[in-house]
């Protein structure tokens, strides 16, 4: 029965992001998307314009590989929302898949399915024009590559699980760069989940290999075009004008956080001795994209305002970690912030199970991506966005809930086999 209630449970998902992406773009799906889909619609139209060598700037800022999807769909879109949909909503069986490879049974399987289909932030981010819906279907493939790999009993078979999770997390990566030192972590759990299975070497290289090639191929163009050899641009500008930002916003007692931004900024371009107040408006959006001298000189300012201000750092990082983990913006928040606070609670009860079964090594899967990208959301942007920073970790959180609820039908079930003490005569 697991099959049509999969199936049933993929069109109730599907059903409920038609709604939330109807309710925002309205039924003909043609209202304009600012923010960061302007970036992907500026590459996509570089690449139509003859750019296959990515030496536009923004490229910097955004690695090719949603930009060349947008580009094939010809920027149109409506149909780039209805493909990011149908992305997203791959995620739902995959989300079983793990579940399976883990061992829950089938109808538990299907609740971690469920959670997906319901999940408001999986719910906000599907049809939305960005490139988290690629870049998460990417990672959950990862993911399930990576448990093939725990039970591959050849060689043939560990090379090739391993190169496949380590080719879908380089890809992530060059959708969004998030994911872009994953393969460490998950690299040192292969070594230690195949610590008596054997070929451990063969199995971390497997994964290193693709990973550090496809990403490593990106940084050496970008320092060749762009003077850069970071693997993308956003991750300083984030960690100088919102996590250090954040930071100043709280030393100097709120101030008008526009004001800080543009005050960091000054001090960038005093470091780099070319001030030109006529051009303040505009010094920000030049750190964007930047030679590798200018990436050098906001990292060390930023990393300058964090040491000095120890506490307000903490106390930034806490709002992000509410943030990261609870607050949905629009129209979804109240909801959003209620259903976040109970996935995170049946997160914990599920974590504890595994824990106290000693199940070591499936634990460190759910739990190592997921300290990754909050530790990378808290440490570098914090204030740029809600559970859209863990949204990328939610079928992990999903399969950990379903733990934690066969965790409590087990507790009520042993309660009510449990002979009853006799009353007192």
């Amino acid at each position: 029965m697991a099959r049509p209630v999969l199936l049933a449970i993929i069109l109730l998902g599907l059903a409920l992001r038609i709604a939330y992406t109807s309710s925002v773009y309205g039924p003909f799906l043609n209202l304009d998307y600012p923010g960061d889909y302007w970036d992907y619609h500026i590459a996509a139209k570089q690449i139509l314009a003859g750019d296959i060598s990515f030496t536009h700037k923004i490229f910097l800022v955004r690695p090719p590989l949603y930009p060349l999807i947008v580009a094939a769909l010809e920027v149109h879109r409506p149909l780039l929302i209805m493909l990011n949909q149908l992305l997203a909503l791959m995620i739902i069986p995959l989300t079983f898949t793990l579940a399976r490879q883990l061992g829950l049974p089938n109808r538990l399987a299907l609740l971690a399915a469920l959670i997906i289909a319901l999940d408001p932030t999986s719910i906000k981010y599907s049809g939305i024009l960005l490139a988290e819906p690629l870049a998460n279907l990417l990672l959950a493939a990862a993911f399930a590559t990576l448990l093939a790999l725990k039970r591959a009993e050849t060689r043939s078979a560990t090379i090739t699980w391993g190169f496949a999770a380590g080719a879908l997390i380089a890809l992530s990566a060059l959708t969004r760069p998030a994911a872009y030192m994953l393969w460490i972590p998950m690299g040192a759990w292969a070594a230690g989940a195949r610590w008596r299975a054997g070929l451990r070497g063969l199995a971390v290289a497997a994964i290193a290999l693709p990973a550090l090639l496809g990403m490593g191929l990106w940084q050496q163009h970008n320092a060749l075009v762009f003077e850069n050899g970071s693997f993308t641009s956003v991750g300083t500008f984030n960690l100088l004008y919102y996590r250090a930002a954040a930071t100043l916003h709280l030393t100097q007692g709120r101030q008008d956080i526009e004001a800080v931004k543009l005050s960091l900024a000054r001090r960038v371009e005093e470091r780099l001795g070319d001030v030109d107040e006529s051009t303040a408006g505009e010094w920000q959006q030049q750190h964007r994209a930047n030679t590798a001298r200018v990436d050098a000189a906001m990292r060390e300012i930023a990393l300058e305002v964090i040491r000095n201000h120890p506490a307000e750092f903490v106390l930034a990082a806490l709002a992000g970690a509410h943030q990261s983990l609870i607050e949905v913006w629009g129209a979804l928040s109240l909801a959003g912030a209620l259903w976040n606070i109970a996935l995170l609670m049946a997160c914990a009860v599920g974590l504890w199970a595994l824990v106290r079964q000693r199940r070591w090594v499936d634990a460190l899967f759910l739990l190592l991506p997921c300290a990754y990208f909050l530790s990378g959301a808290l440490l570098v942007c914090t204030t740029c966005m809600d559970t859209r920073a863990r949204v990328m970790i939610t079928p992990l959180l999903a399969v950990l809930a379903a733990y934690g609820v066969m965790s409590l039908l087990n507790r009520r079930r042993a309660r009510s086999a449990s002979p009853s003490h006799p009353a007192d005569s």
